[in-house]
């Protein structure tokens, strides 16, 4: 040890008037040996016996001859899902060259003056790098673009008055192109030779391919969208003993692992059900990492521990199990634990067989899954693991790699529909908040109808109160009234309706199902409900770029009141 040298320092001669005071003052100093410090640092053991006492006196040495685990190999069953399956029994067959969302949400889309003029400005340019625009006038007055927008629509009458008779009609060449109605055209025209007949096919199929390639749409319809209950509703055969994914609750724009539950497996007898491959048995092997996180004690002497976990201020009380258990956890527990990764390609559904861990003994140890265990089910403990539906017998423990759009573009709504309870009136009302323009976007709606009509003239001019049959909403207010659906058990439903000389819907959230729409009850909750269709843009894997309409429901904005009276007694004002 280094001597310590202690100076002190004496005041005694003092003025005579002031009173005498002793000030002492101390500094301890260091008198190294040496110049270096690397035996002490060292930190050595003068008396190992001591420490070999303290160990058994803590209980160390009552421990089991475990050992380190140095290698583990992982047993692990994987299939792909081949096919997605709509309600209705339709199915169309799933490649990893496609997101998922895209395959679901992607709808057919509405011929736009802007979509129009954008095919037809297309169509024009392919005809010149052929050499064909001198029949630009003839295929456009044969496909004539002539679009009527609607009063209140502003920017699609000014689109309408800039592209009207300057372009082609686009989507009427594209439908016609469909139906092999264009080249039979060109056959019977006089003024295509058969040189321009060649042209024009190999145009044909330029346009199309185009089309196809710049949008992304269904052979049909939008299959995956249940507008009873504002959500998509589909599911994903996986193998050949039909094996599915249920995803019938999804309506956030975004797909993750947790979208899916586990089904029972249909009849593979369905005529409909698409084969697909069997499940291929994969064995890995690792070296196990040990597991780290913020906070935990570091197992070496000499190394600076992180702050962020003090665990001598947690303040726990003879009842405080939890905070007793983490500090447990953290200060004995934390180093047992390793970490194996499992390498898994997009679009797989794994299931872990088991994992084989070898430790530096030499001793093979099997760990099986949890859910195999009988006597293990009131503790079972996984995670990433999909629900079980249908009250399957056998759980398993399965996870799926979901194949699911990463970052993407987003238009503004192309249409906002606003669900909203209203207990007054006893009926849910949807409110348009933004409908599709002509000028391809969104264009909001903004109604203020006064309840009661405002140009009243009283037959007497001494009366001050008026009878009002009924008062009025906004032309974008749809109701949807509450009623009892037939072989329904007595559930409600709510039902569009339609207020009489009202216009109705403009939307296609809305005008979708015909005659009769219903939407379930518990759909439009008291918060309420929005539904908004948009265009998304993203990248896949491949390169790929996908443009497509989806839509996507989030939480209203609350009850409302549309103000909606019967049989009153007004005050006329002055």
């Amino acid at each position: 040890m280094p001597d310590l040298i202690a100076l002190s320092v004496f005041k005694s001669q003092l003025p005579a008037a002031i009173k005498p005071v002793v000030t002492q003052y101390n500094r301890l100093e260091g008198s190294p040996r040496n110049e270096e410090f690397e035996q002490s640092l060292r930190a050595e053991i003068r008396d190992p016996l001591w420490m070999l006492c303290r160990q058994w006196q803590f209980g160390e040495f009552q421990g089991e001859n475990a050992g380190t685990a140095f290698h583990a190999r992982i047993s692990g069953s994987q299939s792909q899902p081949h096919a997605v399956a709509f309600p209705g029994g339709n199915r169309t067959p799933y490649a990893i060259d496609t997101p998922l969302e895209v395959t679901v949400e992607r709808e057919r889309l509405t011929p736009t003056l802007h979509l129009r003029a954008q095919m037809g400005r297309h169509f024009l340019a392919l005809l010149k790098k052929r050499g064909l625009q001198a029949h630009k006038d003839l295929i456009a007055d044969r496909y004539q673009l002539a679009v009527s927008p609607k009063t209140e629509d502003q920017e699609g009458l000014f689109l309408a008055a800039a592209l009207n008779g300057r372009y082609p009609d686009g989507w009427k060449i594209y439908e016609a192109a469909n139906a092999g109605d264009f080249l039979d055209w060109v056959r019977s025209e006089t003024a295509f030779t058969g040189t321009d007949e060649t042209k024009l096919a190999d145009l044909q199929a330029a346009f199309l391919r185009w089309f196809e390639r710049l949008y992304e749409q269904p052979a049909g319809g939008s299959p995956a969208w249940n507008a009873a209950h504002l959500e998509y509703n589909f599911s994903l055969e996986v193998g050949g003993n039909g094996e599915r994914l249920i995803a019938d609750q999804y309506a956030s724009g975004r797909l993750e692992w947790y979208a899916f539950d586990q089904g029972a497996p249909e009849n593979t007898q369905d005529p409909g059900s698409l084969p697909g491959p069997p499940p291929v048995e994969r064995i890995d092997a690792f070296i196990p990492a040990q597991l780290q996180f913020k906070g935990m004690p570091h197992p070496r002497y000499w190394q600076m521990e992180e702050g962020l976990t003090d665990f001598g201020k947690i303040d726990a009380s003879p009842t405080s199990l939890l905070n007793l258990l983490l500090a447990e956890y953290g200060l004995t527990y934390s180093n047992d634990w390793f970490i194996l990764p499992y390498p898994m390609k997009v679009n797989t559904l794994c299931e872990i067989n088991g994992i084989v861990v070898t430790d530096v003994f030499g001793f093979d140890v099997f760990v099986g899954p949890a859910l195999k265990d009988p006597e293990m089910n009131w503790q079972e403990f996984a995670a990433f693991h999909q629900t079980e539906r249908e009250n399957i017998l056998e759980p398993r423990n399965r996870f799926y790699l979901t194949p699911a759009v990463g970052k993407m573009l987003e238009s503004k709504p192309l249409e906002k529909v606003n669900f909203m309870r209203d207990e007054m009136s006893n009926m849910v009302w949807a409110i348009e908040n933004t409908v599709p323009s002509e000028a391809g976007g969104g264009r909001e709606v903004v109604r203020n109808t006064p309840r009661v009509a405002p140009d009243f003239v009283p037959a007497d001019n001494e009366a001050l109160i008026r009878y009002v049959l009924g008062t009025g909403v906004p032309d974008n207010w749809i109701p949807f009234i509450p009623v009892q659906r037939k072989n329904g058990g007595g559930a409600i439903s709510l039902q569009r309706a339609r207020f009489p000389q009202a216009p109705g819907p403009q939307g296609r959230l809305l005008t979708e199902t015909q005659p009769v729409f219903f939407i379930e009850e518990e759909e439009v909750p008291r918060a309420g409900a929005i539904v908004e269709r948009t265009f998304q843009r993203t990248r896949w894997l491949n390169g790929k770029t996908c443009l497509w309409i989806g839509r996507r429901k989030t939480a209203g904005r609350g009850e409302g009141w549309s103000g909606l009276m019967f049989d009153q007694i007004v005050e006329i004002p002055r």
